[in-house]
């Protein structure tokens, strides 16, 4: 039925045409890109790649829905940073340009994109340090509040959503794994569900030839319940099977400039605590920021006035310095985006 319709209208008047705004403008604007050079066709690439995906998939029934790698690609990334909601509303609201949640869940489910709880991506990481041409990177742990609750893994037979035990600090992978309903009560019974889901998080360091930072990536995460001591922390960082810390002499120096006569710390330390860097940034910022406080480093202070007067200077536009008058707002506390552009090498040379 669908073949025959299709055959029976390949040749379109241009009467039909005329009396449709939205497929001569396609038409035309197909046209354009037919005549455009090499660079202009990979800018509209995906653009084209979405109507074709559309068009083609309106004249066949749902269960024949085709979609190409890049639209998958896509329909992953929306999902990811639009969450399920969001992606729905999209694909009802533009038929034949997503696949359903089964199809997309597959796609997770074979692709490195699942974690499983309490698994360490040690080789995925290597995969993206390759891909990224980097070589060092910081790395942090890190807790947020989740919704207590328990779900079934099926493709690894496990229950995800009880607090994980711990091995020497080192979270047991797939501990909460049994084909016995008895056991499964009493782990309901008897065990805690996880309050807290602990995160491992890397951030490469890009090298001194890369002008954009490196994307960030999540090597493990898993739940707690926020009662692992300060030695689980230790073991678990001293055990890690890919970086054996003290074979590492350099892990335990800390390289300043001898001018600095207020850094306190000792060149050699044993271990060494400190906030997540993000959260020191922001602290950073707010201090510069504040109308009742001046950053003070060493005998040198510096206020947000200096700020101001590089934005208000007519002698500078905004592609010398970067900088807009939010960034420098101390109502948003949280603007890691204007702390960038506060540490930018083009900052600092004015």
């Amino acid at each position: 039925m669908e073949n025959s319709y299709v055959d029976s209208n390949v040749s379109l008047s241009f009467d039909f045409i005329n009396k449709l705004p939205l497929l001569k403008t396609l038409i035309l604007w197909y046209q354009q890109v037919g005549n455009d050079d090499i660079n202009n066709k990979d800018k509209h690439g995906f653009l084209k790649d979405f109507i074709d995906t559309i068009t083609n998939n309106l004249i066949k029934s749902s269960s024949r829905f085709r979609y190409s790698d890049t639209i998958k690609n896509f329909a992953l990334s929306l999902y990811i940073l639009g969450g399920k909601l969001t992606y729905e509303f999209v694909r009802l609201n533009l038929p034949g340009s997503l696949p359903n949640l089964t199809m997309l869940n597959t796609l997770i489910s074979t692709s490195n994109a699942k974690n499983s709880e309490a698994e360490f991506r040690f080789h995925q990481l290597q995969k993206h340090f390759d891909e990224l041409n980097v070589q060092y990177e910081f790395g942090s742990e890190d807790a947020t509040s989740i919704i207590k609750k328990i779900k079934y893994d099926s493709t690894t037979n496990t229950y995800n959503g009880f607090a994980t035990p711990l091995d020497r600090g080192v979270p047991i992978k797939e501990y909460y794994q049994t084909d016995s309903f008895d056991k499964l009560k009493l782990w309901f019974n008897s065990n805690d569900k996880s309050s807290l889901l602990n995160v491992h998080m890397i951030q490469p360091v890009q090298s001194t030839n890369q002008t954009i930072i490196p994307s960030p990536f999540l090597l493990s995460a898993y739940g707690i319940d926020n009662t692992a001591t300060a030695n689980d922390i230790l073991q678990r960082w001293w055990s890690l099977p890919n970086f054996q810390v003290h074979q590492h002499l350099q892990a335990f120096q800390i390289k300043t400039t001898s001018h600095w006569s207020w850094f306190y710390l000792r060149e050699q330390q044993l271990l060494l605590f400190f906030q997540h860097t993000t959260h020191l940034v922001t602290k950073w910022r707010n201090r510069l920021l504040s109308t009742t406080a001046e950053l003070c480093l060493g005998n040198q202070f510096i206020s947000i006035n200096h700020l101001r007067d590089i934005i208000e200077n007519v002698a500078y536009t905004k592609l010398d310095h970067g900088l807009t008058k939010s960034d420098i707002n101390p109502k948003d506390r949280q603007n890691f985006s204007s702390c960038l552009k506060l540490t930018s090498n083009d900052l600092f040379k004015i």
